[in-house]
């Protein structure tokens, strides 16, 4: 006869995490040399290294926003639960995590170039997984800003927080708009933009950036379609 013993264990004295889409998502940035290029580009910017390291910051931020949106104010919520050193592969406090950490981290990475290094890293993964571009689809899209949103007197944003043509139908408020340019299923160019940028400007603008566009992420123009909504279609354009 086998006897087997089992090891009984205190569920109140085991913390348990799961670690689902969170971790495949930290583990897409680190392939595509994420945490490296957003380091080198905010360490240039501020200086110094801080208590954590930029690129924890910016996966902490992109994992709550690709799985579970939470504010920047209630982002320590959605990690109340969650091993940050096991997912983030660096010692991280809970108390750590406030938006004031991650409104000072934005702030660098605006200074830094944020389309510059989203280009940097959406090339990388074209180039890295064998991506054939020929076509890329470019929209806007509108998002309502609540609130009151004040900037040091005398100063302008660059990005305003306008009234324009709302496409939910709410021009009874101020909103920013953003664009992507979208290929294969992958967003390979990005903007934020003022609430009033009119789409006929944008796509002129995008026009004129094109040849820069193709010429990062390897692709010839003369087997290239661009495609868009019917505001390409102006004179100017």
């Amino acid at each position: 006869m086998i006897f087997r013993r089992c090891l009984i264990v205190d569920p109140i004295l085991v913390d348990t995490y799961t670690v689902g889409k969170e971790g495949f998502i930290v583990g897409l940035c680190e392939a595509l040399s994420l945490p490296e290029t957003i380091n080198q580009a905010l360490e240039s910017v501020n200086g110094w290294t801080t208590d954590i390291p930029y690129d924890v910051d910016a996966m902490i931020m992109m994992v709550n926003m690709c799985h579970d949106h939470r504010p920047l104010y209630r982002i320590l919520e959605y990690y109340e639960y969650t091993d940050l050193e096991g997912l983030c592969h660096y010692p991280v406090q809970l108390e750590q995590l406030n938006d004031d950490r991650f409104g000072g981290f934005l702030d660098l990475f605006y200074e830094a170039g944020c389309r510059k290094l989203f280009t940097q890293i959406s090339t990388r993964a074209v180039t890295q997984y064998g991506i054939e571009i020929k076509n890329i689809n470019f929209d806007t899209a509108s998002k309502v800003m609540w609130g009151q949103y004040e900037a040091d007197e005398g100063t302008l944003g660059v990005v305003q927080m306008d009234f324009g043509h709302s496409k939910d139908n709410r021009g009874d408020k101020k909103r920013i708009k953003s664009s992507i340019g979208c290929a294969n299923g992958l967003v390979v160019d990005a903007h934020v933009l003022s609430g009033n940028k009119d789409d006929k400007m944008y796509n002129k603008d995008t026009l004129n950036e094109l040849d820069s566009t193709l010429k990062n992420l390897n692709v010839k123009k003369d087997k290239f379609y661009y495609i868009a909504d019917s505001a390409l279609f102006s004179e100017d354009n």
